[in-house]
């Protein structure tokens, strides 16, 4: 699909407004705090850390937020707010405050025991060409 036309049915879906850079704020049902960088874009999400690369899809219907991020260790350190896991799928909801805002949690899909809330703040609009 031309990326002009992926612009347009985002923005007709309701998503464009969410779309940036967001720093990301994580904390686990352990207490384990984290920081990265999150791109939603388009109804995909790139994003990683020092030790960790994200990558999933996002829907935005309303102001309600669903997303499944599939995450890897690339660095072999283990230091993960989720303990020493290689790689593992998030299932996260939430809502978007704003548009600069966005309040998410979910579980380790395989592993309910682990949860995550994840608060990522806008800090930069995307480029289009």
């Amino acid at each position: 699909m031309h990326k002009e036309e992926e612009r347009k049915r985002a923005m007709a879906a309701g998503d464009l407004r969410v779309e940036g850079v967001y720093s990301a704020h994580f904390l686990s049902n352990a207490d384990q705090y984290g920081e990265g960088i999150v791109v939603v874009d388009g109804g995909r999400i790139h994003g990683g850390d020092l030790d960790h690369v994200y990558i999933g899809k996002y829907t935005l219907v309303s102001n309600e937020f669903s997303a499944t991020v599939n995450v890897a260790n690339y660095s072999g350190k283990f230091s993960s707010v989720l303990g020493p896991l290689a790689q593992y799928r998030l299932m996260l909801n939430g809502v978007v405050k704003r548009a600069q805002d966005i309040s998410i949690c979910g579980k380790v899909e395989e592993r309910p025991d682990i949860s995550i809330q994840i608060n990522l703040h806008k800090i930069s609009p995307l480029v289009h060409s």
